[in-house]
């Protein structure tokens, strides 16, 4: 029997690292390891990949959120139950989240990990797919909670890009984008008080190049 899946890789930045949402796996092949959000397409309650996707997430507890598909992938090999078809989908969820199943670790802590199936190839495109498209477009921001700073936006690609902004020509790059409202509040506690933002809409706006980290 030819299995579909629908697996999602699940990311929230908490504490400024990035998290992936796994459950562990209580059945064979690959008991007790860890294992991404997923299910099995149904052809008489799924529609089309849209209200499947839409299925998993409800069932998952995580709303409305952004997502996108990264790739396909089948073969004999990544289940030793006979030949399946993975439909990978990047989401990216606030973080405030909390799922109904699972538990969020840590990216760090996934060599450490025994994940099932093939699932390290998946979570390795879902991460491809986000630090790819970071350099080019205002993805991080779909990680953000309602509303933020710049300072913050800046620390979440500085975070996903693993490397430092100039902060004066990544603000000019952000304001270019003109998806930011200024919410008229203001955020104070140690620092000196900074504005609160929120998106204007929530649709990933591409810049007009690409950033290179420090000389963005």
């Amino acid at each position: 029997m030819l299995r579909m899946s629908l697996d999602m890789v699940v990311l929230r930045l908490h504490d400024e690292r990035l998290e992936l949402l796994l459950t562990p796996r209580a059945q064979s092949p690959f008991a007790h390891s860890w294992q991404l959000p997923s299910l099995c397409i149904d052809e008489t309650r799924d529609r089309d990949l849209e209200s499947a996707l839409s299925r998993l997430l409800t069932e998952w507890g995580l709303g409305h959120c952004y997502s996108e598909q990264v790739c396909t992938l089948g073969n004999l090999a990544r289940d030793p139950r006979g030949w399946s078809t993975a439909l990978v989908y990047l989401c990216l969820v606030g973080p405030d989240i909390n799922p109904v199943h699972g538990s969020w670790q840590p990216l760090n802590a996934l060599p450490g990990l025994s994940l099932a199936f093939d699932h390290g190839q998946l979570i390795a495109k879902g991460l491809e797919r986000l630090r790819i498209k970071s350099r080019y477009s205002t993805l991080p921001l779909q990680l953000l909670g309602s509303v933020f700073t710049l300072s913050e936006v800046q620390r979440a690609f500085e975070i996903i890009l693993q490397t430092p902004m100039n902060t004066a020509a990544f603000r000019k790059r952000i304001h270019r984008a003109n998806i930011l409202v200024d919410t008229g509040h203001k955020r104070t506690g140690k620092q000196r008080p900074a504005i609160l933002y929120r998106l204007e809409n929530p649709c990933c706006v591409m810049f007009d190049q690409v950033m290179h980290g420090a000389e963005a």
